[in-house]
């Protein structure tokens, strides 16, 4: 009897305990490896899509030494959550890491290989629906525009999620 009421309370506990905040207790480590493959003339996340649970720790690992960083997209994460950057990797295992505590979708990218499309995704839980994205004010957009500006002399438009969507279809394809 005593098993029983044990096993009885624990999958209580586990139900009552199954929102977001709570998965965090349990969290998970991940690791993206940041790569220039010079010979290819390509940059890239690998993985560059992550399924992973809310409380999940994901580490970017530098494999070169080229200059790399990790940036969300100004509308490329779930509203409520905050966007993230990591300093500049600049030498080989340079690391960093973010702790995912909301559910949704991180799309992300490396600030100095912008053009190349080096793009990555963190998928949180479940993907975000269109209208759970965060919507960016001015400030924050002109904020990012400006950074693009340290990298690039020519014209670097934002694109929108939506086109993004496509770009990141074609790489896990």
């Amino acid at each position: 009897m005593r098993i029983g009421s044990a096993i009885v309370l624990f999958l209580l506990a586990s139900l009552a305990t199954s929102d977001e905040s709570s998965q965090v207790a349990g969290s998970g480590h991940h690791v993206v490896y940041v790569v220039g493959d010079e010979a290819d003339g390509r940059m890239y996340f690998d993985p560059n899509v992550l399924f992973i649970n809310p409380g999940d720790t994901v580490t970017w690992i530098n494999r070169d030494d080229v200059e790399h960083d990790v940036i969300t997209f100004p509308d490329g994460y779930p509203e409520g959550a905050g966007s993230f950057q990591s300093p500049m990797l600049k030498h080989a295992d340079d690391q960093w890491s973010h702790l995912f505590v909301k559910q949704g979708t991180y799309e992300y990218h490396c600030l100095p290989h912008l053009k190349m499309n080096m793009y990555g995704m963190i998928v949180v839980g479940r993907p975000s629906e269109q209208g759970e994205f965060h919507v960016p004010a001015p400030a924050e957009l002109a904020a990012y525009r400006h950074q693009i500006a340290q990298w690039f002399d020519d014209e670097v438009t934002f694109e929108p999620r939506q086109q993004r969507d496509r770009i990141f279809q074609s790489l896990t394809n």
